[in-house]
């Protein structure tokens, strides 16, 4: 049996976006792994177009972000925790979503199977404690690019007011939201 993809967005180690993702994992009733996208390397999409017509992008061999990829296709869930910079995700994770271009030109070549869908969640820390649409773009954005692998985003949590390094340790209201996401259904 196949388990879930626990992953953080965050490029800072030891933060928020890492605990938040460490605290799903231990409430988990199993052992499962946190990655973190910083440990590998992504080239941002060229906007080249070269994969409109074979599905392949042409960077798949120089970066890491195809292993990523198959990291998706084999997990049985996945959870994504990641801080906002400026109403969005951090470069690198936005590099990757843009990567999997590709693998939406690839759908187009070679249609789905199925349409089963997987369970996906995220979780988004925010400095800021207000906002209305803080987390809104980023939402859409994961929703969207999740699909392509086959997942449908359950929930995101919009965790506010976390700007400290440490802040989320501190915050029993947040850390209890995470806990609570991470034992509701099967993961």
């Amino acid at each position: 049996m196949s388990q879930p993809l626990i992953l953080s967005l965050s490029p800072r180690a030891s933060g928020n976006s890492d605990m938040a993702a460490a605290c799903f994992a231990a409430a988990l009733p199993r052992t499962v792994p946190v990655r973190y996208l910083r440990d590998f390397t992504v080239l941002p999409c060229l906007g080249c177009g070269a994969c409109s017509s074979t599905g392949q992008c042409v960077l798949a061999a120089q970066d890491q972000a195809e292993e990523l990829f198959t990291a998706l296709d084999q997990a049985s869930a996945v959870v994504l925790t990641g801080p906002v910079y400026f109403y969005h995700l951090p470069a690198q994770a936005k590099a990757w979503i843009d990567r999997s271009q590709s693998r939406y030109m690839r759908r187009h070549i070679q249609p789905r199977l199925t349409t089963t869908q997987r369970r996906a969640a995220a979780v988004i820390v925010a400095g800021r404690p207000q906002g209305a649409r803080l987390c809104t773009g980023i939402e859409r954005t994961l929703r969207y690019f999740l699909d392509i692998f086959d997942y449908r985003l359950e929930e995101t949590l919009c965790l506010r007011g976390l700007d400290e390094r440490t802040a989320l340790q501190t915050s029993p209201t947040s850390l209890a939201a995470i806990t609570a996401l991470a034992r509701h259904g099967t993961w």
